[in-house]
């Protein structure tokens, strides 16, 4: 499974889990709980009728109704408004993550959990002394919360005056704490002058703390701290007697700050603390694991986007498909938005990819004229080098302007329905038009969205290849220039260079028009050579990235280039002394033949040896056989002239056995030395050698009488 897939099935699991969490704590507001609730009220009004027809019933029924009233109660209050009411009746609040410590909800204030701190005695189990320094309180850390003091006469008589506080006594009238089995009788406080003084017996007696008094009564520290107050009114906001805030208002400013301070608070009623878990727990990190999720699916989306792996079901995956293709409205809409999506990401990746598609787009330029056929051309030739222009072209133009276009007519066909059906709206007859308009044939939505994905992909694919494989691109481009102009010379500077040469030796016409004709179908067949590579190369079936320093396509290239120009240099320098070493020999024109394709087969041989060194250096076997059948035709060229001349001029001095032994030499079976390099080189010397051989004969057998 990919990434992709992991990631999307654990968002729906994170999704379902939220859901669960939201119809048991949103209430009413909650889609599905308002369904339930019409539902529970549909079923709660039979089963009234029901005790009224069937009176045997009548007990059964009264426990169904009021389960049922009990279900619709919870389902219609919120999760949030059932803790603020759970918060407006309890005071008093310990924490299930900070267990140490204990809040006043009308001060904010920390106290400390007298089950883990024991207000008598120190940490040695030494009581305080009546006149102890309490400045180690300053000190204190309990569960993280910092700033520790003793309070002041008044908090500590606030404090002992809720019946409620957990740790209270009522003891001869007066009240005190409790802690640890110890009544805390005598508590160091601060009086109205933040004076250090001893409360005593609640509100009766209260004593300064002087040394010289003598006292060897021990004293009780319970500290406490603003921390989760500080900075703020709080004390002053949730007062009843505030009148700027509403009951609601108030008892929120307690449900936030337990939320600000990431508290658990344990309430009276445990459903309530499992609620708050819920909602302020378990559903935030929810929420944060989906909302990682998500960042790393839409991380993973843009990744696609941009690359030949675009997987355009992603996007199709927030669409509800079955709902779109059963409504016209819906459908219209939907197509819309996705092409709206689907421009909005191609501006993007174009912003992105702006170097890369401004290099596409001049090469565009340049395969964009029109071609127009050369008149010293043959039909043939104009063919190929249009045919070659047309393959550019379409491999390496990039047109995202026509892509973007083909986005646009599908969005302005859901336009034009949606602009239908508002005409529709305006007339009498909307019903039946509007029937008719249902009725009327349009590919799924899915099918849309598919296609529209596979145009962009398509370009994404160019682009990608272009970035990976730049300079191949650009050389390949390059080569097409050259070569179309280099035969476009060959056709008329080459031609007319030959003429003038051989005319000023007395050579006619036809003798040199011959050789011409000659040159140019070995150049012809050259050029056909060319277009291949680079397809080949376009497929990826051979490495054409920048890790080679020249890629395989560029070496084939190379070499036929180099077997090219030999073969142009051969004609400008060689035939014309062949020609003129035979021409008054008897037999001469046959001798000048075989002389002539003897000499061309050494460029046939040197091009064959620069192919061994790249096959051999091509890993994928497969290349190797392609680059043989690719080169086949242009090694037996020689051989197919020596056939054809034999036959065409019925040289019957020349041994039919000399004859298959040279027809034979077109049965190559290179391939199966392809894993061998010295095993294949031994077999081509020794088919030149047998070449050269059988040449020999045959000029022998010519010059018998």
């Amino acid at each position: 499974m990919s990434d992709l897939s992991v990631l999307k099935t654990q968002r729906d699991d994170l999704l379902i889990e939220i859901h669960e969490i939201e119809e048991s704590c949103e209430g009413i507001e909650n889609e599905n709980n308002a369904k339930r609730i019409q539902e529970l009220n549909l079923e709660h009004a039979q089963c009234l009728v029901q005790r009224q027809e069937m009176s045997s019933r009548l007990d059964e029924l009264d426990g169904k109704i009021s389960s049922i009233n009990e279900e619709i109660a919870k389902l219609s209050g919120t999760g949030v408004d059932r803790i603020l009411e759970a918060i407006k009746n309890q005071r008093w609040y310990f924490f299930k993550n900070k267990t140490k410590v204990l809040m006043d909800r009308d001060t904010g204030i920390l106290w400390p959990n007298l089950a883990y701190y024991n207000c008598c005695k120190d940490d040695n189990g030494k009581y305080y002394a009546y006149n102890e320094s309490y400045s180690k309180i300053y000190e204190y850390e309990i569960d993280g919360f910092k700033k520790w003091d003793i309070p002041c006469q008044k908090e500590v008589i606030d404090l002992l005056d809720d019946y409620t506080f957990p740790y209270s006594i009522n003891k001869s009238g007066s009240h005190e704490i409790l802690n640890n089995g110890f009544v805390c009788s005598r508590l160091r406080v601060k009086d109205h002058n933040n004076t250090s003084v001893m409360l005593y017996n609640y509100r009766k007696r209260m004593y300064g703390i002087q040394a010289d008094y003598g006292c060897t009564e021990s004293s009780c520290w319970l500290p406490m701290t603003r921390t989760l107050i500080e900075g703020v009114d709080y004390q002053e906001n949730v007062s009843p007697n505030n009148p700027n805030y509403t009951e609601k208002e108030r008892l929120q400013f307690t449900l936030d700050l337990f939320t600000q301070n990431e508290l658990w608070p344990i309430f009276d009623d445990e459903e309530i603390t499992e609620l708050y878990k819920k909602i302020y727990f378990e559903k935030p990190k929810l929420l944060a694991q989906l909302q990682e999720l998500q960042s790393q699916i839409e991380e993973l989306q843009t990744v696609t986007l941009l690359s030949s792996d675009f997987d355009y079901t992603a996007l199709l995956a927030k669409y509800d498909i079955k709902a779109i293709d059963d409504s016209i409205i819906k459908y219209y809409q939907a197509v819309q938005q996705w092409c709206t999506e689907l421009m909005e990401k191609l501006d993007y990746y174009e912003d992105e990819k702006a170097s890369v598609i401004k290099d596409f787009n001049l090469i565009s330029l340049k395969l964009s004229k029109k071609y127009e056929d050369n008149p010293n051309l043959t039909k043939d030739e104009n063919a190929l080098l249009r045919n070659r222009q047309r393959f550019f072209q379409k491999k390496f133009s990039l047109r995202m302007n026509s892509i973007k276009a083909k986005i646009l007519a599908v969005k302005k066909q859901a336009d034009d329905l949606e602009y239908r059906i508002d005409e529709i709206d305006e007339g009498v007859n909307s019903i039946c038009e509007l029937a008719e308009l249902e009725q009327e044939k349009r590919a799924s939505f899915s099918f849309i969205a598919e296609n529209t994905a596979k145009i962009i992909k398509n370009a994404l694919l160019k682009i990608e290849y272009f970035e990976d494989n730049h300079s191949f691109v650009m050389n390949a481009i390059n080569l097409w220039e050259s070569w179309t102009e280099d035969y476009r010379v060959f056709k008329t500077t080459y031609k007319e260079d030959m003429k003038h040469d051989c005319e000023d030796d007395g050579i006619e016409k036809k003798i040199w028009s011959s050789w011409y004709q000659d040159w140019q179908q070995l150049r012809y067949a050259i050029e056909l050579k060319m277009q291949p590579v680079i397809e080949r190369g376009l497929r990826g079936s051979m490495p054409t990235n920048s890790e080679l320093e020249t890629s395989v396509p560029e070496q084939l290239i190379a070499v036929l280039e180099e077997y090219k120009n030999q073969i142009d240099s051969f004609y400008q320098e060689e035939r014309k002394g062949i020609y003129q070493k035979f021409a008054f020999q008897a037999g001469g024109e046959l001798q000048d033949k075989f002389e002539t394709e003897s000499s061309i087969y050494k460029y046939v041989s040197m091009f064959q040896s620069s192919l061994q060194d790249i096959i051999f250096n091509c890993k994928n076997v497969e290349d190797r056989v392609w680059i043989l059948n690719w080169a086949n035709s242009l090694l037996d060229i020689q051989i197919d002239e020596i056939l054809d001349f034999v036959a065409d001029n019925d040289l019957q001095k020349i041994s039919h056995t000399i004859l298959d032994e040279f027809a034979s030499l077109k049965q190559k079976n290179y391939d199966i030395y392809l894993a061998d390099v010295k095993a294949y080189s031994e077999e081509k010397a020794r088919r030149e050698k047998e070449y050269n051989s059988l040449i020999f004969k045959m000029r022998k057998d010519l010059m018998k009488q």
